[in-house]
């Protein structure tokens, strides 16, 4: 425990430490900055080290929790450590789901370490801030500056956030807490059955309710971290403000000013996460007995945080920025993704049996009269309910963000009951339940890491490098025209492009199409292609296979002006300095 919790605490206030300090000197990344802000992150695990005492008692491990644990070695081994890697001249990532999401991941790291300046403007919509919980990219970046690989250092925060997951996982639900993370599911995955083919595939690919690992752990690199700090701050609330269960571990400890640090700057790697733990604790502010220490307890802990959540709130979503709070975004859609698909089958189908054990769990928890219990489960199902009503982002999927904590917080608990309510005598209840709760889970695991998965090309390395060759000396701020897609090789090299993916742009609530249609009249050569690049602040032009293919119709008016770079990846053309106008803002966050 005090082992993960340093290393959690490093990272957190090394990444705060390089994005504050940036921000209030108004410049970007620089290798001084960066090695202060591990030191500092270092300096701050000290301190925790030696001065608080024990974290608690030794975690124990029963054959449940060593075979939960090697399932997650196995997966975090695949998954990780064929996260990104090179095949020829071919830039490969394992996971088909990863394509855009690491695409994008390499442009903020690489856009960062350039020395953008802080805050800094989002890469794939110039002319606006990042609104964006880049946490973990953030320290990625740093690692860059301080001269790590880029793919290493990718691989290798990758496998010690999955071994830091695992661990907050056994913390918080021992090996059900798990199993429940790596096999999640309802039916789905039971067509491996189908006419007998045994065939393993990630068969929930296709469903609402995806493979948490497969689609959320290996994408979403800042989960990373807000897994294992937001399982570890829940175990700690457990064990220090509610009784403990008879078969818990020992009481973990961890000092206040610690949990208001991983607490407090939640949001500047998972928002959702932040989302969830205050809810949380929200609703233990409300409904603390009279009598204990709790609503004190927590009041303390949220006066604690309130000053640099507030501030990290605000980086993320635009809080205080007019026409740019995340309010705009969040909109009524009940069913979440159930459109016309029918409510037995979606639910059945996604599911399975979990809605029926969420009920009995509730009612247990009252009939039993465990209100400590009751103080985690209601809220949790209370968040899961809500969010398959109200839509927290524009994309309905998204709302899995905070789905999945609302899934987490019960599995102790529906473990704990499963454990308690006797069976009857020669039926073997547990397993039964056990294997409708992960047997679509596990069969999707599998299918979705086996061999059959070979990579799938994100980017050529020649063009990569020479990109890469060309824009090592250009102004990390200036901003590029051409094609707007997820792997263009500006992107992937850290520039600042007009525009990016309008799937991306989609989903972080950006008004794009206007800028769309401005780019495409820019990019097409129409007679005002000046005027409008001067309004966008256009600075470069790219002119490559992708724009060629794009925008087959140009009449390419730019070809008479100073050729920055050029090459079998392109062309890189200087439009001059210009005096743009005021970009008028069209982010809907």
């Amino acid at each position: 425990m005090k082992q993960a919790t340093a290393l959690l605490l490093a990272v957190c206030l090394a990444t705060i430490c390089a994005t504050l300090l940036p921000v209030a000197m108004g410049k970007g990344l620089t290798p001084a900055l960066v090695w202060f802000s591990f030191a500092a992150g270092i300096g701050g695990a000290a301190a925790y080290w030696f001065t608080s005492g024990p974290a608690g008692g030794k975690l124990k491990m029963g054959w449940g929790e060593w075979l939960a644990s090697g399932l997650f070695a196995l997966f975090a081994l695949r998954a990780f450590c064929w996260l990104i890697f090179n095949v020829d001249n071919s830039v490969m990532v394992l996971s088909p789901n990863n394509l855009g999401d690491m695409s994008l991941h390499l442009t903020f790291i690489r856009y960062l370490a350039k020395g953008a300046r802080f805050w800094p403007e989002n890469p794939i919509f110039s002319g606006i801030p990042l609104h964006y919980p880049a946490g973990i990219d953030i320290f990625n970046a740093m690692l860059k500056i301080a001269g790590c690989n880029d793919d290493r250092a990718l691989i290798w925060v990758g496998l010690i956030g999955c071994a830091l997951t695992c661990y907050g996982l056994l913390r918080w639900g021992r090996w059900f807490a798990v199993m429940g993370f790596l096999c999640n599911g309802g039916f789905a995955g039971w067509r491996f059955f189908h006419h007998f083919s045994l065939h393993f595939q990630d068969y929930q690919d296709t469903e609402a309710w995806k493979s948490i690992p497969l689609s959320m752990l290996v994408t979403q690199r800042g989960l990373l971290y807000a897994f294992p700090a937001g399982l570890l701050l829940l175990a700690t609330w457990r064990a220090q403000w509610f009784r403990a269960e008879e078969e818990a571990e020992p009481a973990i400890r961890m000092p206040q000013w610690v949990q208001a640090a991983l607490y407090s700057t939640m949001p500047l790697f998972h928002l959702h996460t932040f989302m969830f733990l205050s809810a949380m604790l929200a609703w233990w502010l409300a409904t603390g007995r009279e009598g204990t220490r709790l609503r004190y307890e927590v009041m303390d802990l949220l006066l604690w945080a309130v000053l640099p959540a507030t501030v990290c709130v605000s980086l993320v979503t635009g809080l205080f920025q007019h026409g740019q709070s995340a309010i705009h975004v969040i909109h009524i859609h009940p069913g979440w993704m159930q459109d016309d698909h029918g409510f037995f089958k979606f639910w059945l189908l996604n599911l399975g049996i979990l809605p029926f054990l969420a009920i009995a769990l509730l009612g247990w928890t009252v009939w039993r009269k465990r209100w400590d219990d009751f103080s985690f489960v209601f809220p949790s199902i209370f968040v899961f309910c809500l969010c398959c009503i109200v839509m927290f982002a524009p994309w309905e999927w998204d709302n899995m963000k905070l789905l999945v904590w609302g899934y987490l917080g019960i599995l102790p608990f529906l473990y704990g009951m499963l454990q308690d309510i006797p069976a009857p005598p020669g039926l073997a209840v547990r397993p039964a339940v056990y294997i409708l709760l992960f047997l679509s889970g596990f069969v999707s695991l599998i299918g979705g890491i086996d061999r059959t998965h070979t990579g799938y090309e994100i980017a050529k390395r020649s063009e990569l490098e020479g990109v890469e060759f060309a824009t090592r000396y250009l102004p990390p701020d200036a901003t590029f025209a051409g094609w707007p897609t997820y792997n263009h090789p500006l992107l992937l090299n850290g520039c600042k492009m007009v525009e990016g993916y309008d799937g991306h742009l989609m989903s972080y609530g950006i008004d794009y199409k206007e800028r769309n249609r401005e780019l495409t009249a820019m990019m097409d050569g129409a007679d005002n292609w000046r005027d409008i690049a001067r309004d966008l602040n256009v600075r470069y032009l790219f002119w490559g296979p992708m724009e060629i293919q794009g925008y087959p119709d140009s009449t390419q008016p730019w070809k008479s002006f100073p050729v920055v770079a050029a090459g079998d990846w392109g062309t890189i053309y200087d439009l001059g300095q210009t005096t743009a106008k005021p970009l008028e803002l069209t982010h809907r966050l």
